[in-house]
């Protein structure tokens, strides 16, 4: 464990070297910054500049992740109860996957207003991974413990909530970690539709007034928010499925 440890920190360290020179001596051209730039530039920048950008795109993000992610969890469980909706469920979910947002945010920025726009972008982005991952958490329930509650008179609905559903909570919580980046991805590309605060319009204006500095701050910013949300849904998960948690330590071992 201490020697994979010590090749990470290597090898990022290795990374951040060549950066450094490539950034300095601009081999590569202006558009890599040194990554001592980058830091000095968000220094400079400080909460003055992101205070009024981070808690837009958050409140966005957040907004798309719940709703997207509450609407492919209830579609999950319809199929399970409606078998027969089952393909025309999954071709909407294909679609929201298969079609690029960009191509979509003119659309809904012309139909709504920007934090809206945002909102509804992320949760696009968030609704296939879900709903896949939800579907074969809940088929892959007991079997045994399924036809337990039928015997006890139960029918397809509490069968639904007292066993395929804790079944499939870590399947389901897996896939809400995969959806964390895609949220927040969604949200960014929905505030380059115009917007006026939220980091993907303070992104498109440093790319047009040619602030490289502030344009990589930002996207390493972006990029620290969704490392950190991704580590928080771990955190749940590690939390509220402790049994799961066990089985793929046993797995591995």
């Amino acid at each position: 464990m201490k020697d994979r440890r010590f090749l990470a920190a290597a090898g990022s360290l290795i990374v951040l070297i060549v950066w450094q020179i490539i950034g300095v001596t601009g081999v590569l051209g202006p558009a890599i910054a040194a990554p001592v730039a980058i830091v000095e530039g968000l220094l400079d920048d400080g909460m003055a500049f992101y205070s009024l950008h981070l808690p837009v795109t958050l409140a966005s993000a957040a907004a798309g992740f719940l709703w997207g992610n509450l609407a492919a969890i209830g579609c999950a469980a319809l199929v399970l109860t409606v078998p027969a909706i089952e393909k025309l469920v999954l071709q909407v979910g294909i679609a929201s996957a298969c079609i690029p947002l960009i191509a979509i945010a003119p659309i809904l920025a012309a139909c709504f207003n920007g934090p809206v726009t945002s909102a509804i972008m992320a949760a696009v982005s968030v609704f296939f991974t879900t709903l896949v991952g939800t579907i074969n958490g809940l088929r892959h329930a007991d079997p045994v413990s399924e036809d337990l509650v039928r015997a006890y008179g139960g029918g397809k609905y509490l069968v639904l909530r007292k066993v395929q559903l804790l079944y499939a909570l870590p399947s389901i919580l897996t896939a809400l970690k995969i959806a964390v980046p895609a949220a927040l991805l969604g949200t960014v590309i929905g505030e380059f539709m115009g917007q006026e605060r939220g980091l993907g319009a303070a992104l498109v204006v440093a790319q047009q007034s040619s602030d490289v500095v502030r344009t990589w701050g930002i996207t390493l910013v972006c990029s620290a928010l969704a490392g950190g949300c991704f580590l928080v849904v771990a955190a749940v998960e590690r939390l509220t499925t402790p049994w799961a948690a066990g089985s793929v330590s046993e797995a591995r071992a």
